[in-house]
């Protein structure tokens, strides 16, 4: 911080923003990385998060500075008080600019070019010294200098912003016609402008990606000299932090893979995401079919937006949504959109200039526009280790991520949800810089689930949420194989063993086509692959109970069949992957309608598949109906591991009208 007070601040409690003295002891991962950011932030310039920062401007000579510290949206003489610290209850909140409201980093470029990943992603409303428009002021925060009295002619000011925050943030002086011209921290303002008043606005350029150099504070000084005369006031503001949507929230568009488009395409010839799609991968098109149906059940858009991967149809890998928000006037909120890429390094197929997934470039190419923004984060040392990226590369995907619904614990509370990941704490865990990011917004407090016993790693293999009728609202839906082993053992005892243990699939699809039921109870792979997936299972609801608070009640178990891997020559042992496909991997729309993977299992004497029966009656109690969706040949019998309805949608989903974080 420029100080230029002899008096340096003292440090009171560097807490985040929803700690409490109270949650301190016990939540302490939760604050540590806010902490760390502002005792970082204290040593370097005395002034650290909720620490008094001086200011000696008397009220009665003008020349105050201003922001919305009480978030009503406007800059008002009730913003006067506590305005040089960040709490709870007040404190200014700033957009990170990172959308591209005036379009202006649209493709496809001159002469059919592309660019680097990082100059991709580079682009937005923030990389220049400009306001594009209208809509691009609205994601400044306004500032004010009111009217000062008595001051000489020759009297002076400038405003400059804390040295750690100054790298994400510019600072523009708004004309009387509305223009935003950038101030330097060496441009005066003149007395004649101080005597009437200057607008200021404050332009965040970034999120907070590591709050060890930089924890979203911003500090922002005004100094007036009047001949012997200094006086200074300052405000503080937050960068509002990046959000991940959870899946109870209303789908808006659910998003599927344009196979026949790549990434490469699309940002040489544009795409329109709403365009007819042609099917290309076998059992594309009854895919597509009895998703667009489950959705019409659940009563959302069934139009799909079809998203160009040129064949990586795993769109849940690709990017995960989010948002950001900042109070607005009138009771409104300003908000923007986030897709927030992958870190997937690829195996062989990354370089320098393309270090990450190609198919996650379509969210700056074909979707980031006016209130959509794109953002990555990756450790570049990890481009170019190939063998990393085949054994561990999949837990960095972003169908390792997943959301759990807005709840409270004894713990504390969680009104945005809490983000869920797969990872040992070792080397099955994903991009440590990517989970960084995550941690750092200080809201969602990501919790790790152990994986490393699943092939792919992801965790949404075997867990998902619901709606529920339950105090909760939600339920955790996970997967269950000692239920999925005892309903075979029932089809035995009731005489029915010897019908196949996969119905209604190609014997060329199927890979045990000629085992009844009595006959897969007795093979290795399925027999250690359930025991496998029972303890792993069972380790994760341990941590989930503990965590979320859950209880019985509030987990719906479904069956699961798994089977161990056994991939010659491949280092990773113990793991496994879904025999049938996972019930739990399915599409939650944001109603009482769950669009679930067709599993094919066996039947009961009634004809019925005994895996959809005990589904449907273990969600029926909360009010839950289930649309089936054969994914069989498009999804989960592709590759080693395969996947299933959740792996290869994603969702672009309907943000409530009060996303207030800050309360």
């Amino acid at each position: 911080m420029h100080n230029n007070d002899e008096t340096a601040a003292t440090t009171s409690d560097p807490r985040p923003p929803r700690a409490t003295r109270a949650r301190r002891a016990t939540r302490a991962r939760r604050i540590a990385p806010w902490a760390a950011g502002a005792l970082l932030v204290a040593t370097a310039v005395a002034v650290g998060v909720g620490v008094r920062a001086h200011g000696d401007q008397n009220a009665d000579e003008g020349g105050r500075l201003l922001a919305d510290t009480d978030r009503d949206g406007r800059v008002t003489e009730r913003d006067a008080s506590e305005k040089d610290v960040w709490t709870d209850s007040r404190g200014a909140i700033v957009l990170p600019n990172v959308d591209d409201d005036a379009e202006r980093c649209g493709l496809p470029l001159p002469d059919g070019q592309r660019l680097p990943d990082e100059e991709l992603a580079a682009c937005h409303d923030g990389a220049d010294e400009q306001v594009n428009g209208a809509a691009d002021a609205e994601d400044l925060a306004p500032l004010r200098v009111t009217p000062a009295r008595g001051l000489g002619d020759q009297a002076r000011a400038t405003v400059t912003v804390d040295e750690t925050a100054a790298p994400h943030t510019r600072v523009f002086l708004r004309g009387p016609d509305g223009a935003h011209t950038p101030l330097a921290e060496d441009t005066e303002l003149t007395a004649s402008q101080l005597r009437e008043g200057v607008e200021l606005a404050v332009e965040a350029t970034d999120f907070v990606r590591d709050p060890e150099l930089w924890n979203g504070l911003v500090d922002v000084t005004l100094t007036i000299t009047d001949g012997d005369s200094t006086r200074t006031d300052r405000v503080r503001l937050r960068v509002a932090p990046l959000l991940l949507t959870h899946d109870l929230l209303p789908v808006d568009r659910v998003v599927v893979s344009d196979n026949g488009t790549t990434p490469e395409q699309a940002e040489r010839e544009g795409h329109d995401p709403d365009a007819p799609a042609e099917p290309v991968h076998e059992g594309e098109e009854v895919f597509r079919a009895e998703l667009r149906d489950g959705l019409a059940a659940a009563g959302v858009d069934d139009r799909l937006v079809n998203y160009p991967t040129g064949g990586d149809h795993w769109m849940r890998d690709q990017f995960i949504t989010g948002y950001a928000v900042a109070p607005g006037p009138d009771g409104e909120q300003r908000r923007i959109s986030v897709l927030l890429r992958s870190a997937d390094v690829m195996p062989e197929e990354s370089s320098q200039e393309f270090p990450l997934r190609d198919a996650g470039r379509p969210i700056f190419s074909v979707f980031r526009g006016p209130g959509v923004a794109g953002v990555q984060e990756y450790r570049e040392d990890r481009v170019g280790d190939d063998e990393r990226a085949l054994l561990w590369g999949s837990f960095s995907s972003t169908g390792n991520f997943l959301v759990a619904p807005p709840h409270t614990t004894e713990q504390g509370a969680y009104p945005t949800g809490r983000v869920l990941y797969g990872s040992d704490g070792a080397e099955a865990a994903p991009d440590a810089e990517f989970t960084r990011l995550l941690a750092a917004q200080g809201e969602q407090d990501p919790l790790a689930v152990d994986t490393s016993w699943l092939g792919v790693g992801h965790i949404d293999e075997f867990l998902s949420f619901v709606p529920a009728d339950n105090e909760r609202g939600w339920a955790a839906l996970v997967a269950d194989p000692e239920l999925g082993w005892e309903l075979l053992d029932e089809l035995v005892d009731a005489g029915l063993g010897d019908q196949p243990v996969v119905r209604g699939v190609a014997p060329e699809d199927n890979p045990h086509p000629e085992a009844t039921v009595a006959e897969a109870r007795q093979l290795p792979e399925l027999r250690e692959g359930q025991r496998l997936a029972t303890e792993g299972v069972n380790a994760a609801i341990e941590v989930l109970t503990t965590e979320l608070g859950l209880t019985d009640d509030e987990i719906v178990r479904v069956p699961a069949l798994f089977h161990r891997l056994e991939i010659p020559d491949y280092p990773r042992q113990d793991i496994v992957a879904n025999y049938l496909p996972a019930i739990a991997n399915g599409l939650q729309p944001g109603t009482d309608t769950y669009l679930s993977p067709r599993p094919h299992a066996p039947a009961d004497a009634e004809g019925r598949d005994v895996f959809q029966r005990a589904t449907e009656e273990a969600l029926a109690p909360h009010g839950v109906d289930v649309a089936w969706v054969d994914d069989w040949q498009y999804a989960h019998g592709v590759g080693t591991v395969g996947g299933n309805v959740h792996c290869v949608t994603n969702a672009f989903r309907q943000l409530p009208d009060d996303l207030a974080w800050w309360r």
